[in-house]
């Protein structure tokens, strides 16, 4: 137990220049600047088919997209961002770690519809601002036999643009799956 905290806390402290963590059940629609500090060409890579043994889930980058890790390559996984435009105004934050406290288990609000990932139990719903920006959230949890994982998804588009950001959104939503392979 008090090795996998070691390697979690040297994990947060790794991710947290790359990450700047949401609160889900903050009110406010957020940028992708306040959501990540991620950028393109900072840390790992992913294109197309994304697996990892440890939160033992697999998903596709939609084709032509790239997902970024934004930290030091050898840093211990805990998601990506995927730009959809050149201007980084629009992105999916994808993130996923170990649930370290038993109680604080996945509480969506009740405006959340069900979904499932694979074995994984998610919760999504959309927040939109009058500045035209929109939210759409998915927050999710997985019971693996020795651990509890915990994540989120965040699209993050201007409203004008929903429905062709929501399009690469769903498809990688679509593409992830929790569970052995």
């Amino acid at each position: 137990m008090i090795k996998k905290l070691i390697v979690l806390l040297i994990a947060l402290s790794f991710t947290e220049a790359a990450y700047c963590q949401v609160s889900v059940h903050q009110s406010k629609v957020v940028s992708c600047a306040q959501a990540t500090k991620t950028r393109p060409q900072i840390g790992n890579a992913f294109l197309g088919s994304v697996s990892n043994d440890d939160y033992a889930f697999s998903a596709r980058i939609p084709n032509g997209l790239t997902g970024w890790g934004g930290v030091y390559k050898d840093a211990p996984f805990h998601g990506f961002t995927i730009f959809l435009d050149s201007n980084m105004e629009a992105c999916v934050v994808f993130e996923v770690h170990l649930r370290v406290d038993g109680d604080d288990s996945a509480r969506p609000p009740s405006v959340a519809t069900s979904i499932q990932l694979g074995k994984a139990q998610g919760w999504e719903w959309i927040r939109e601002a009058n500045s035209g920006w929109t939210n759409i959230h998915l927050l999710f949890s997985f019971r693996q036999p020795n651990q509890m994982d915990d994540g989120e998804i965040l699209l993050i588009t201007p409203t004008s643009r929903l429905k062709e950001t929501k399009a690469a959104y769903d498809a990688f939503v679509r593409s992830i799956k929790f569970g052995p392979k």
